[in-house]
């Protein structure tokens, strides 16, 4: 139920944005990253996830744009400690989807700051975990933008908790110029 209301509260926000003033910059872009996925419950493990997102937000004020983000990532753990030589490796996948808002003034390198309270699922060695995002992250020039992530995966069985920092690079494919005031 948390999930219907976040992707309908996001959807809502997104599609009530077009109704706004057009003048203003604001987000469409794709980025890329690499996470450091460790698991310390069960497997005692640690790897690499490769990420790819799509990042909306469009601007209700000067200051202020209100979206979303979806994607999803995957990559793989290896066991610290492996029981035995065929336990070794293991999967990790996710999908997820979150809110997404842009402070500041928007036309010049605004603050970005996202967050899914749950609102996705994924497997580590095929256990169901539900993810819990933070994004935070600064556009660094005209359409490129810079963002870190920490996600908390935990187990629906309570066999297993893992946490991710990662780094995103992305690029804004709408405009972002704005025309000089006088």
């Amino acid at each position: 139920m948390k999930k219907s209301i976040i992707i309908i509260f996001a959807l809502l926000c997104s599609t009530l944005s077009y109704a706004q003033d057009e003048s203003r910059p604001w987000l469409k872009g794709m980025n890329f990253g690499i996470g450091i996925p460790a698991e310390y419950i069960d497997l005692h493990a640690a790897g690499m996830n490769i990420h790819l997102w799509y990042d909306f937000a469009h601007p209700l004020a000067d200051n202020f744009a209100l979206g979303f983000y979806v994607g999803g990532s995957g990559g793989f753990l290896g066991a610290l400690h492996p029981y035995n030589k065929y336990d070794r490796f293991f999967v990790d996948f996710k999908v997820s989807a979150g809110v997404l808002m842009e402070f500041g003034e928007l036309g010049d390198k605004p603050w970005i700051v996202g967050f899914s309270p749950c609102a996705g699922l994924g497997f580590v060695d095929m256990d169901l975990v539900l993810p819990v995002e933070f994004r935070f992250g600064r556009m660094i020039g005209n359409n490129w933008y810079i963002m870190g992530q920490f996600d908390y995966y935990f187990s629906t069985g309570d066999e297993t908790i893992c946490v991710e920092p990662s780094v995103l690079f992305g690029y804004n494919f709408a405009p972002r110029q704005l025309e000089k005031k006088k």
